[in-house]
């Protein structure tokens, strides 16, 4: 799995350097680490539920600018939590697992000085991924995101960005990962799949690094 979150890393990388030398007097390239708070959610099962715990969140963000307001932007987002299956008086045992969003979207800014409110919209994947392997599968699925806040410069090149976003995983065919009860007790696994996933929000915060090789 870390290799392929590699390879999707490099080619969005790759892909925002071309989009990038469209507009070489607006190449503006903002470096924007975050550590923040996940709010997990819960995604209903046809026979109950499996209930995601809140947790810290962190990871980057690298946006190059289509204009000073205008910016392509990537982001990786990684939460460590636990879920639980809970089935009509039934808890089954803490799942220790991690999320991770892997978004290539858009943002737009208004300049109002040392404020830039801003909003953003990002489509991708959401990767759920169990620590222990005999809990359940890898699973990815394609997600949305949209969120808001604003970036305070405290020089020409360094600032603060804060932002609440709002993070959308879609059942792909009706496919999800899932919970089930079996002789040992209740447990993740196949068999039972997500009808819906779970809508969860983050709040972060972190620096920005600017750079602006025209200048």
């Amino acid at each position: 799995m870390k290799n392929n979150l590699l390879k999707s890393f490099i080619a969005v990388v790759l892909f925002i350097t071309v989009v990038s030398n469209e507009d070489t007097s607006a190449q503006i390239i903002e470096i924007s680490p975050f550590v923040g708070y996940q709010l997990g959610g819960k995604a209903n099962l046809y026979t109950g539920e499996f209930k995601i715990d809140n947790a810290m969140s962190y990871g980057g963000r690298l946006a190059v600018g289509l204009s000073t307001t205008t910016f392509v932007e990537f982001t990786y987002l990684r939460s460590d939590t636990e879920g639980q299956y809970r089935y009509v008086g039934t808890i089954g045992d803490k799942t220790p697992l991690s999320s991770n969003y892997i978004q290539l979207g858009g943002l737009q800014e208004m300049d109002m000085g040392i404020f830039s409110p801003f909003v953003t919209l990002a489509g991708g994947l959401a990767v759920w991924s169990p620590k222990n392997s005999g809990d359940f599968s890898t699973y990815t699925q394609f997600a949305f995101s949209f969120g808001g806040g604003t970036k305070i410069w405290i020089t020409d090149n360094i600032g603060l960005r804060l932002q609440a976003t709002m993070l959308m995983p879609l059942v792909y065919n009706g496919a999800g990962f899932g919970c089930g009860i079996g002789t040992g007790g209740a447990s993740c696994g196949g068999g039972l799949y997500t009808r819906i996933t779970p809508f969860q929000g983050e709040f972060s915060g972190g620096i920005i690094i600017k750079i602006n090789p025209g200048k």
